[in-house]
């Protein structure tokens, strides 16, 4: 299954990235490339610059160290990729800049992808729609909505998709417990630069405030904000269940790491550097995948150690319920490709 969808993600990139020139197997690449093969020695060497905002140990950094070191043994070490985790080199904003600008390389990006690279056409973005990551990942493999994703991606930010990882769906935490969305009124909550969740968020009666990641851990503490969402992952790694002691499980969105790499890098790279990078990707995913569930099972059982935090169980159709206005507030304002996606998976 993993890999069908893989290949059904390719085809759908492919098919947005047809201006590019030609491609060996299943990878897009620029027209005049010589291969590898007819280089021998002179093959060229590549320095690449990888960059995340998420925490060391989180799994989305695990993959682009497995990553890492899956692309230096394939290739010889003649690609070699620098990974800056931690937000050393910006904020994931920051970041989605300097991957359009070639300032880095290659960037792995959460749900921000959707609301700044493929703005307007991803309705993966939206809290409280779908309702597993397989129904999420339909979404890029569809023959029309994936590609337009794609194609968006490319003439918006100059990125090209290679990798959807999978993620630890979304959980709303707080100071108290809130097990209905009508406790959520006049709960401050914190939300990254993202219209639609700000949008959803306060149409269920939150005041949704917007704060960088990285500050968010200490608007916690000092009360600027209630509450918080976020992965498990990022729950843990980043301390958050210190300073809320409440975790609603919530599952509000099923979400993926998105790994892009900037498309005039790429293509300027032989068809031979290509495929090892997109190869050694789809590996890395595979492994991350498959190490998720056990990951979120520890990290949960690390947070329940500290004695002091409750997880809530909650009714997800009574909060999909109560997040429908917002959602048709933000659909109203998307591409008709994504609306009548939406609208017909909603349907049944």
């Amino acid at each position: 299954m993993k890999k069908i969808f893989a290949l059904m993600l390719t085809l759908s990139m492919l098919l947005a990235m047809t201006a590019c020139g030609g491609s060996k197997d299943t990878t897009p690449a620029p027209e005049g490339n010589e291969d590898t093969a007819s280089q021998g020695s002179n093959a060229p060497e590549y320095e690449i610059t990888m960059a995340s905002f998420d925490a060391t140990g989180t799994v989305g950094g695990l993959c682009g160290e497995k990553f890492v070191e899956l692309v230096d043994e394939a290739s010889g070490g003649r690609i070699k990729i620098n990974f800056f985790q931690d937000a050393v080199l910006g904020s994931e904003t920051e970041n989605m800049q300097q991957i359009k600008t070639g300032e880095i390389h290659i960037g792995k990006f959460g749900d921000n992808f959707g609301s700044q690279i493929a703005t307007g056409i991803d309705p993966t973005v939206i809290p409280f729609i779908f309702e597993s990551l397989d129904d999420v990942k339909a979404v890029y493999s569809d023959e029309t909505l994936g590609a337009a994703i794609a194609k968006a991606a490319k003439e918006n930010n100059n990125v090209y998709l290679i990798g959807l990882q999978d993620r630890s769906p979304r959980l709303l935490t707080a100071s108290k417990e809130i097990a209905t969305p009508d406790q959520l009124k006049g709960v401050k909550v914190r939300v990254p630069e993202i219209d639609s969740w700000v949008t959803v968020w306060s149409g269920m009666g939150a005041l949704s405030t917007v704060v960088a990641w990285s500050e968010t851990y200490s608007a916690l503490q000092t009360g600027v904000v209630d509450a918080q969402e976020n992965p498990i992952d990022n729950i843990y790694s980043n301390k958050i269940f210190e300073v809320n002691k409440y975790i609603m499980n919530t599952e509000h969105l099923q979400g993926l790491h998105h790994w892009c790499i900037n498309a005039d890098f790429y293509d300027s790279m032989d068809a031979e550097a290509q495929q090892i990078l997109v190869d050694c990707l789809a590996e890395a995913i595979e492994w991350a995948n498959g190490e998720l569930e056990a990951m979120n099972a520890q990290y949960k059982e690390d947070i329940l150690a500290d004695g002091s935090v409750t997880f809530v169980d909650v009714d997800k159709n009574v909060w999909r319920e109560a997040a429908t206005p917002g959602i048709e507030k933000v659909l109203a304002e998307m591409d008709p490709l994504a609306q009548e996606y939406v609208n017909n998976y909603m349907a049944g």
